[in-house]
């Protein structure tokens, strides 16, 4: 390729011209450079059986198996069937599309196995004790008829029970329940409120506690707040004097020199009005594992005395020596007309009332023995369906909470 003449003034820039110009001849060999192609791709979908409706990154095609689809952009595709009553294992296949590639996917659909659902979705399902590969929700095909043992493993939860026996039969999927194969958690955090009702913040601050507590994922299984209420600057809060003693008896316990406070799991938090703290510190105790669980049950609605049965459950073998088991009752939710104080609140949510005159001292616990305490609260005027008992475990030493539970917990270990 002849090169143009350069001009004296303009030859530095003619000269870096031809270097470019050699360079693109070198790349392409002499005869120019061949532009690279974006030619599309064919893709056929088989399964067997046939006639399975096919998607392509979850838009339905119109199509069925086997078809072949001309003009397929050259990317990657996720490519699914759906035949009713059928299912297909794996339920989704990646394929990445090059120009001009020619590829089949084959599906093999089967009508035994289980499909198992999780409240919450996410959690592997194992099979025989061995990981599937599949979370819920989902489907586990190609099974062998008979009786299979179904389980569930998830982070910082428990499967109950720990394991599910399913009968599976010939060309069946058979259904697994939220309710047959539950998940608890592993732990829940307690979290302490002080306040009193002409403490200006102290409405915000429980506030930011009861929306932490309606956040999906943070539900009594997995966080309890009650709130304590203190002398000052009020002596005649309502909340306090339902109780003097043992509301005194909590806020000097922790030492509590101004309001609002919050501890979560016994620790002080460095803000009570920071409302996403509180969220990511719940969330980050969710990691540690007790190594045991806390069940409760109760009749609030028998008489003003309460009875709690209390059971503790050592999934491995626990050491709480030095170690307290605190029980208490709260109202959920407590109204006035108008503001019994000078902050302008008027509804107060899990107002503590009543707790074991005597909490319990422990000690060593061994796998597989749980241990039950049989103790009663006084609930006074409180409705029954307005109420919640709580116990949690804590540490004297340095006022570590290390599990709790209460009767709102929507899944028990050990069933009343």
């Amino acid at each position: 390729m002849p090169l143009a003449r350069c001009q004296p003034t303009a030859r530095r820039a003619c000269g870096a011209l031809a270097a470019a110009v050699l360079a693109l001849a070198a790349l392409g060999g002499g005869c120019g450079r061949v532009a690279p192609t974006y030619e599309p791709a064919t893709l056929t979908v088989r399964s067997t059986p046939a006639s399975a409706a096919i998607l392509i990154d979850g838009r339905a095609t119109g199509q069925v198996t086997p078809f072949t689809f001309t003009g397929v952009s050259a990317e990657t595709h996720q490519v699914r069937v759906d035949l009713a009553e059928w299912y297909a294992d794996p339920e989704v296949v990646p394929v990445d599309l090059r120009p001009l590639d020619d590829v089949a996917i084959d599906f093999a659909l089967f009508q035994t196995g289980v499909r198992v659902t999780s409240e919450p979705a996410g959690a592997h399902i194992l099979v025989g004790g061995v990981d599937s590969g599949k979370v819920t929700p989902a489907t586990v095909a190609g099974l062998v008829p008979g009786t299979v043992d179904i389980s569930l493993a998830m982070d910082t939860w428990l499967c109950v029970p720990a394991s599910l026996p399913v009968t599976v039969a010939e060309g069946t999927v058979t259904e697994v329940s939220p309710q047959q194969l539950q998940l608890r958690s592993r732990r829940t955090v307690m979290l302490e409120s002080f306040g009193n009702v002409n403490c200006g913040t102290c409405a915000q601050a429980a506030g930011n506690l009861v929306n932490l507590c309606a956040r999906d994922g943070y539900g009594p299984d997995r966080a309890l707040f009650v709130e304590y209420s203190v002398s000052w600057p009020n002596p005649t809060d309502p909340m306090y004097l339902a109780n003097p003693t043992e509301n005194a008896e909590r806020y000097t316990f922790y030492w509590v020199m101004a309001t609002p406070l919050l501890l979560i799991d016994g620790v002080a938090q460095p803000d009570a009005l920071d409302a996403a703290g509180p969220v990511a510190a719940v969330a980050g105790r969710w990691d540690v594992d007790p190594g045991f669980l806390v069940d409760v049950a109760a009749e609030p609605g028998v008489a003003a005395a309460v009875p709690v049965d209390v059971t503790l459950t050592p999934l491995r073998n626990v050491d709480l020596s030095g170690c307290t088991l605190y029980v208490a009752l709260w109202e959920d939710l407590v109204t006035y007309a108008t503001p019994p104080g000078t902050n302008g609140q008027t509804a107060f949510h899990h107002v503590f009332r009543d707790r074991v005159d005597a909490p319990p001292a422990l000690g060593p616990l061994v796998a597989g023995a749980p241990a039950t305490f049989e103790l009663t609260l006084n609930r006074g005027a409180a409705d029954p369906a307005n109420v919640t008992v709580i116990a949690f475990v804590q540490r004297t030493a340095d006022k570590t909470v290390l599990q709790a539970g209460s009767t709102a917990a929507t899944v028990k270990w050990h069933r009343p």
